[in-house]
């Protein structure tokens, strides 16, 4: 046990370290922005930069980060996000330039990933207790104006998942403005409560997240609520930070139980498919987002809403490292056997992204930013739950779900 619980907390280390690094800590306007991945390092991820807020509370909590530091990096950070990131109604760009804080290319502001930011805001703001990252975090939550989102379709409430004012922008067909719906479930549980929270009429606020389609599937002896593209990073990452082990919503859910059966799904289908991908071997899970040998991909694992099988047989780090909250009995055996490979640890940031032993041989060169993230936190939230804690002690948090009616069941 002693020498796995070192793994883990090489993880979180390294995942510090990772987010240090590849921050931009010059005194430009994009000061605290944070790299989409390694490959590109003028490109930063709007989510990265929550990742990397979120990774500065498990810094000092473990004594790898200076207090005074990573409270100086907070407050410039959150500044930068107040004053230098374009916003429409308080929601961010997707991709920025890490020096100038602009819009990338013709992106999207993107409410998950934005959403994913004020989940490092709030975890700021609630371990450090500072008066002028107080300031900042209110003043840059108390403008997200979650109503411009709201619509109907049919007899269902729904929000919005994107905006983009231009009509050759990205994920745009010839018609700019609002893009696609979260009438599934997916990664957004998160943006309910900080919803709710805010909600003038906590009627809507309830009907907003009870009526996105609860679909449950079988796989093997996994039962679970599924997202329709059926990747595993969308059950883990809102709960890097929402701990949802004893909690159940009105309709009886529990989502930790759920993400927990999903992966379960994951690992029966990756015993499953390995002669189609042996890398996977007997121990290695998970079909994810990732790096592979043509560049990023997003995985989809049956059962899917296409009814396909999407995998080029690489096996991502981030499934096995993102599971140890969920289902450390999985999780631990595989993070084992991946630390014996000598391929695929770095000692400055740990696990690289994905790897494919299938000829010819293929090691991810490049770390990404949320991968990163997602072990980072997922490490903390198995050892201590720094991160977590601070998050459900927000009072923002705490009210959404009480108005949300999430009942504590221990």
């Amino acid at each position: 046990m002693n020498k796995i619980k070192t793994i883990i907390e090489d993880i979180q280390r390294t995942g510090v370290t990772f987010f240090q690094d590849f921050t931009n800590f010059k005194e430009e306007k994009g000061y605290g922005l944070t790299v989409d991945h390694t490959g590109d390092l003028h490109l930063s991820s709007i989510a990265s930069t929550g990742y990397f807020l979120s990774s500065l509370v498990i810094g000092v909590s473990r004594g790898f980060l200076p207090k005074a530091k990573a409270l100086e990096q907070a407050r410039k950070t959150l500044h930068t996000l107040l004053h230098h990131v374009p916003h429409f109604h308080g929601f961010f760009f997707h991709f920025l330039n890490m020096h100038t804080a602009e819009r990338h290319k013709k992106c999207e502001y993107s409410t998950i990933d934005s959403a994913l930011a004020f989940n490092g805001i709030l975890t700021v703001q609630q371990y450090f207790q500072d008066p002028e990252i107080n300031r900042l975090a209110d003043a840059i939550m108390q403008r997200v104006d979650w109503n411009i989102l709201i619509h109907q379709r049919g007899d269902k409430t729904h929000f919005y998942m994107a905006y983009n004012p231009d009509a050759d922008g990205d994920y745009v067909n010839g018609k700019p403005g609002y893009i696609h719906h979260w009438s599934m479930f997916a990664e957004q549980l998160m943006m309910y409560i900080m919803y709710a929270a805010v909600a003038k009429d906590s009627k809507l606020a309830l009907k907003l997240y009870e009526d996105f389609e609860r679909k449950k599937v079988i796989y093997g002896s996994a039962s679970y609520y599924y997202t329709p593209g059926n990747t595993l990073f969308v059950y883990q990452y809102p709960q890097c930070w929402l701990d949802l082990k004893h909690w159940t919503d009105r309709q009886g859910i529990n989502w930790f139980e759920n993400t927990r059966q999903a992966i379960y799904g994951h690992y029966a289908l990756s015993r499953d498919t390995v002669k189609q991908f042996p890398t996977f071997g007997d121990r290695y899970f998970g079909f994810t987002a990732s790096y592979g040998r043509k560049g990023y991909q997003v995985s989809a694992a049956l059962p899917n809403a296409m009814n396909k099988l999407e995998h080029d047989g690489s096996v991502a780090t981030n499934s096995m490292i993102g599971s140890l909250y969920h289902a450390p009995e999985l999780a631990l055996p595989a993070i084992e056997q991946l630390r014996k490979d000598s391929r695929l640890w770095d000692n400055r940031y740990g696990f690289i992204n994905a790897f494919n032993d299938t000829p010819p041989i293929w090691v991810s060169t490049r770390w990404l930013g949320i991968d990163k993230g997602l072990e980072l936190l997922m490490a903390n939230a198995y050892l201590h739950q720094d991160v977590m804690k601070v998050y459900m002690a927000h009072p923002l948090i705490q009210k959404g779900m009480n108005v949300l009616q999430w009942q504590h069941q221990k």
